[in-house]
């Protein structure tokens, strides 16, 4: 859709470029590495891509998919999933979805688990071993990764929070030069990564996964029995005896809700009238003819009856704070979707398929498949606030829709709507008037995705069962 046809569109898309250059998931433009202030160090920083890493292989290059909401999906502070297994229930089920390959969230069929579950239950291994050094090695990797794993985390959620920062401060001063990057974000980035380089122990982390990778499924009988058993120890039971497999999240649930951790986010009418769009827009599908940037749903969520409300080109000023939340599914190994060391056994229902064919956001090559993506992290908002002139009788309609308990959302925002999991039901509303907008609960509007390669994608030149 060209974005001189539509405002309503052309302001979802401008949105949601800046949205996710502020958190580094979309490439920046060649033309575009000198539109930031000069440091005094020539600029490595701001030439070289930022230092992110995969699911995957160390050393590939990963491209992730920023999948935005339309709109939020809010999430109440009364919860307890660190006591209340009905709690861990109903945020892991939230957390465990597929997103399609959309910039605009859509919900695939299957699950992360389920999809993961089906590799252990239907897969074929070649036929190999490892010879006695290389075991020894691979031992040696794994006790170096067992001692170092969290440590690294830890330094690299630091990292990734000091880089989101910058990349935000960036994306503001390449459409409003009057808006400076801070220096200071430029030594706290350089001081987090070098917090990880050394207190993190990255290099021995990265080079031990370097040889997991290798090394770990050519031992199929040992490797396959791990798989199993650390599925089975991620696996709960609610209290309906719904089985989940626990999703977890750093930052911890309940700090979600405190002060630290946030980044600040604007979006004025001089990013409106600069901001680029992101090289992920038309790869992964297109807005709909009919949208409207407001969207409202009367059964207190957006599953079923949505209808979009369309609004006159005015100026409009966002602000927010955003924090990112990585996620952990300790029952899952992740390399399993890289590794070429699997097949579909020729008995299995799903022989012949694939989860992904392999495609690239660069490339404009778009994949194919019930899984072409993979949920790194969700972006959570809060303290929205957008300044502006609304036309009074869509404000009318708007606040009628709010007080009969319907969902109504802006962009990727929600103004009010409810978290309605099992025996949790809360609602949430924030405030709409004729200059402007108000929701100061905090809720996801987005999710980080990785791009899966070609999976399955056996090795043929591994030996492999007749």
């Amino acid at each position: 859709m060209p974005e001189s046809e539509d405002f309503n569109a052309k302001l979802f898309i401008k949105l949601y470029s800046k949205i996710a250059l502020a958190l580094g998931v979309t490439s920046i433009p060649s033309s575009d590495v000198h539109a930031v202030p000069d440091t005094g160090r020539g600029d490595p920083s701001d030439i070289r891509p930022p230092l992110r890493s995969s699911l995957g292989y160390p050393g590939q290059n990963p491209e992730y998919l920023l999948a935005i909401y339309n709109p939020g999906q809010y999430v109440p502070a009364s919860l307890n999933p660190d006591e209340d297994v009905d709690d861990r229930y109903a945020l892991s089920v939230l957390l465990d979805v597929v997103p399609q390959f959309s910039w605009v969230f859509k919900q695939a069929a299957g699950t992360v688990s389920s999809n993961y579950r089906s590799i252990l239950d239907n897969k074929q291994p070649p036929v190999v071993h490892l010879s006695p050094e290389e075991k020894k090695k691979l031992d040696d990797s794994l006790q170096t990764y067992d001692a170092y794993a969290e440590v690294y985390e830890e330094y690299y959620l630091k990292y990734l929070d000091a880089l989101d920062a910058l990349d935000s401060a960036k994306a503001t001063y390449r459409n409003d030069r009057s808006k400076p990057v801070p220096s200071s974000l430029y030594r706290r980035l350089d001081k987090a990564e070098g917090d990880w380089i050394a207190r993190g122990h990255r290099e021995a982390v990265e080079a031990a996964v370097a040889v997991i990778a290798e090394y770990e499924a050519m031992e199929p009988a040992l490797f396959w029995r791990k798989l199993q058993q650390r599925y089975a120890a991620g696996t709960q039971e609610n209290s309906q005896s719904s089985e989940f497999q626990l999703v977890g999240y750093s930052p911890a649930y309940r700090d979600w809700f405190k002060d630290a951790g946030w980044t600040s986010f604007t979006f004025s009418q001089k990013d409106m009238d600069n901001q680029s769009r992101s090289d992920a827009i038309g790869v992964s599908g297109n807005l709909d003819l009919s949208y409207g940037i407001f969207r409202i749903s009367g059964e207190g969520s957006y599953e079923k009856d949505s209808v979009y409300v369309k609004m006159d080109e005015t100026e409009l000023d966002f602000s927010c704070e955003l924090m990112r939340v990585s996620l952990d599914r300790r029952w899952m190994n992740p390399l399993l979707f890289w590794s070429r060391a699997w097949r579909w056994a020729p008995s299995s229902p799903l022989y012949g398929t694939e989860f992904s064919s392999g495609g690239s956001i660069a490339d404009a090559e778009p994949p194919q498949g019930a899984m072409t993506v993979i949920p790194t992290a969700v972006i959570l908002s809060r303290n929205l606030r957008i300044r502006g002139r609304f036309e009074d009788t869509l404000v009318e309609r708007m606040n009628l829709e709010i007080r009969a308990n319907a969902s109504v959302g802006i962009g990727p925002f929600s103004i009010s709507g409810q978290f309605a999991m099992e025996e949790h039901s809360e609602s949430v509303r924030g405030t709409i008037a004729a200059d402007g907008i108000e929701a100061p609960d905090v809720q996801i509007i987005a999710m980080i995705c990785e791009v899966l390669p070609k999976c399955p994608d056996p090795d043929s030149t591994l030996p492999w069962p007749n």
